[in-house]
């Protein structure tokens, strides 16, 4: 400042760059170019009309200065032509030497008072909230350089770990320090943080891909600790007190109070893509790429595309490489795993003789036994999610989810009267269509599952075989008697019929017969059934119909879908009791169908994908009563040369079993309506699609197909809408004629090759 001071108060008008001396221009330099200019200090007294005293002129004053008599110094009127100033002249408070006694004037001046600096404390919170947020940012920053140290084969994999432990145990030290100050409360997690996703997604990229070998299980442990201590910090500032060690969990997708986790959408427009995909694709038969969230918890996880494979290769693990280099908050991982269909039993049914030969049954041995599957306490009741298999089946039993009715308008549809109160039991197709081949067009069918009868009849026969070998031994003498008595009461409850045999070879003209136990009342008879890839009609895609409807015998009671009384469902859950246990409604998953833009800009889009989070629930025959998550993007798997995609539901952490496993195809996804927002209905259960598929190997994923789409596919393929038992129905025709009920079919005929004839199907 003092080189414009000196080169305009001098007259001078070189560069001051040029004069080297102009910079150490004397005080008394000054004092002779203001005496020269004795007009400039008259102009002092001749103020512009902005600083007159009838304007405040405190509001272009310093707040700190106490004194407001400043005068004008010579030092801004030799700036007056200066870019620096504004105005012709300006106001300083600093004490000049040109008003001194020693000036050439013949006036004197007041001079204020010096500059007095006020020091104003600082913001001490604002300031450490912003420099926790840094620290936060700067150990991502770490986290993600010692991750990428490891990639670029700078440092071995332990070191790489070893420096984010270290990393971590310095911010958790910051992190109490600046808790221990008595600073407010914040909560962080990532789906209000960038760089918690960055830093989980580290974590999960060491956990899942490369800490995997026993070798680094220490290693591991260590840094899930690390990991556990972090989010507890960032959730309360003080740390976890809790000796639990929270390992990496599945989540579905789907908003955690209000907020989305970034880039969702990239994952449902992946998905939709390779769903979309008209090429041929020769991976391994059940191969998937579920779309999913992972981490500690709910709070605390980010978007993942989990990749199964039945036998994963390197090549598997490259090719998800260059995904996982993409995103830095989305994790990729590559498992050991393979989707199945819930149906298939791992042994073979073998028929055994009717019933062992064993002295008279002792009143005092005989004892009352639970069968291994579920049996209705009423036997002309039937519950839903009951077992279910094809009578003469070798080993495929599933599950019978519920029940379904045709909505029959009479005047339209005359020759159809005789189905209005028929009543049709739904399940999968792949459980009930194992024997069409030998020319049973329409096979009856037996619920419970005379595959788990005969299962369980085979276990006792050996038992008891077993315990008539040991002749010398009381003990043993008396177990025969039980387990020949329990065979008696079993051959009682469900006894023997002749039914046609498996044939496995189809040049056999001749059908075999053998006896296989079955309940007193037969269930019914299916009428039609499928399993292929259906086109989805205004698109591209194609989905999966994996579905059977079965007539029920007219003797049996179904006109509720009622979870029924011989389980105590409220032992899984306290709300499943009174109405909540019939079915109300149906939930409908039906997404809007949005055009695709198959440019690849649009992978990268920021608009937000459809996600559900909706509670649910279901009953199977294998793994009984299981909770999950339903996910809000859908699933793609390779099965027989095709791609396919699903509705899926994730296993609720509070499981200890998992969510399906075979046996449990056809058993319906429920929720209660209480917890479902998209129906008016606030009382009983909401059915949202039927069970037909399971990941094979860790059990955790439910794949279904929605109701709504059943229901749509039974009315394209039949003519005729159809509706749940126990759904009100709106504005539709129903006769409920009691007459006129000839033809329904009697499924305890005399005649065991009698077939009913059901209406005309595609």
């Amino acid at each position: 400042m003092k080189r414009f001071l000196s080169r305009r108060g001098s007259g001078d008008s070189r560069d001051s760059r040029e004069s080297p001396e102009v910079e150490r221009t004397s005080l008394s330099t000054i004092k002779s170019a203001t005496s020269e200019a004795g007009e400039s200090l008259d102009s002092i007294r001749e103020l512009p009309v902005f600083f007159e005293s009838n304007h405040d002129t405190t509001l272009d004053l310093n707040p700190s200065i106490s004194n407001t008599k400043s005068v004008p110094s010579i030092e801004s009127e030799a700036r007056s032509k200066s870019v620096f100033s504004r105005s012709k002249a300006s106001f300083s408070t600093k004490q000049s030497s040109v008003q001194s006694s020693q000036s050439k004037g013949s006036y004197s001046v007041e001079y204020g008072q010096p500059l007095q600096i006020s020091f104003i404390g600082e913001d001490n919170t604002a300031k450490n909230v912003v420099s926790f947020e840094e620290r936060l940012t700067d150990l991502a920053h770490d986290i993600v350089y010692a991750a990428n140290q490891y990639s670029n084969s700078q440092v071995t994999l332990t070191a790489a770990v070893m420096n984010c432990i270290d990393r971590f145990k310095s911010f958790l030290v910051f992190a109490n320090e600046y808790r221990s100050a008595g600073h407010g409360y914040y909560n962080y997690n990532t789906f209000n943080n960038d760089d918690v996703r960055k830093i989980l997604r580290v974590f999960l990229d060491f956990y899942d891909n490369l800490l995997n070998d026993d070798v680094y299980i220490k290693l591991r442990l260590l840094l899930t600790k690390r990991i556990n201590e972090f989010a507890a910090v960032l959730k309360s500032g003080s740390g976890s007190d809790s000796t639990t060690l929270l390992k990496p969990q599945n989540f579905s997708v789907d908003a955690y109070e209000g907020q989305t986790l970034p880039n969702a959408s990239v994952l449902s427009n992946i998905i939709d893509r390779i769903a979309n995909s008209a090429m041929s694709l020769k991976e391994q038969n059940g191969s998937f790429i579920a779309p999913i969230t992972r981490g500690l918890s709910k709070e605390f996880s980010i978007l993942c595309l989990y990749f199964g494979y039945p036998s994963p290769t390197d090549h598997h693990f490259k090719l998800t490489q260059s995904i996982r280099d993409l995103y830095d908050d989305i994790h990729v991982m590559v498992v050991k795993n393979r989707i199945d269909v819930a149906s298939v039993s791992s042994h073979r049914a073998a028929p055994i003789p009717a019933g062992p030969s064993s002295p008279p049954l002792n009143p005092q041995v005989l004892q009352k036994f639970k069968l291994p599957f579920r049996v209705p306490n009423e036997k002309n009741i039937q519950p839903m999610s009951l077992s279910l298999s094809v009578e003469n089946s070798p080993r495929t039993s599933g599950t019978m989810g519920g029940f379904i009715y045709p909505i029959i308008d009479v005047k339209k549809q005359p020759h159809l009267e005789s189905y209005t109160r028929a009543k049709f039991a739904l399940s999968c197709g792949h459980v009930c269509l194992n024997n069409f081949e030998n020319n049973m067009d329409y096979p009856y069918v037996s619920s419970p599952s005379s595959v788990l009868i005969s299962l369980y009849k085979q276990a006792l026969y050996g038992q008891y075989v077993k315990a008539s070998s040991a002749t010398n031994d009381s003990s043993m003498a008396e177990a025969k008697v039980a387990y020949g008595a329990v065979l008696k009461q079993l051959d009682v409850i469900f006894p023997p019929k002749r039914v046609k045999s498996f044939v496995t070879n189809p040049k056999q003209k001749q059908p075999e017969y053998e006896y296989r136990n079955l309940p007193v009342h037969r269930f019914g008879q299916i009428i039609w059934g499928e399993r292929n890839l259906i086109k989805v009609k205004e698109s591209s895609q194609k989905r999966l119909s994996d579905l059977a409807i079965i007539k029920v015998n007219k003797h049996l009671n179904c006109e509720q879908n009622y979870l029924g009384d011989d389980i105590a469902f409220n032992e899984f859950d306290p709300a499943l009791m009174f109405d909540n246990m019939y079915v109300r409604a149906v939930v409908n998953l039906q997404r809007a169908a949005k055009p695709m833009n198959l440019n690849i800009d649009e992978v990268d889009s920021v608009s937000e994908a459809s996600t559900d989070g909706l509670q649910v629930f279901k009953y199977g025959s294998t793994t009984k009563f299981t909770k999950g998550t339903l996910n809000g993007i859908k699933l793609v798997y390779w099965l027989d040369g095709a791609i396919h995609s699903s509705e899926f539901v994730i296993n609720s952490t509070e499981n200890n079993t998992a969510f399906a496993a075979g046996g449990d195809s056809g058993a319906w996804i429920l929720t209660k309506l209480e917890d479902c927002e998209t129906v008016s209905e606030n009382k009983g259960l909401g059915v949202v699609g039927m069970l037909h598929s399971y990941d094979g190997e860790y059990k955790q994923f439910g794949l279904f197909t929605p109701m709504n789409e059943i229901l749509s596919r039974l009315e394209e393929v039949t003519s005729i809408k159809w509706g749940v038992v126990g759904v009100p129905e709106k504005d539709v025709y129903r006769y409920e004629s009691e007459h006129n009920t000839e033809g329904e079919m009697d499924s305890d005929s005399e005649s065991e090759d009698e077939v009913s004839t059901p209406f005309d199907v595609d």
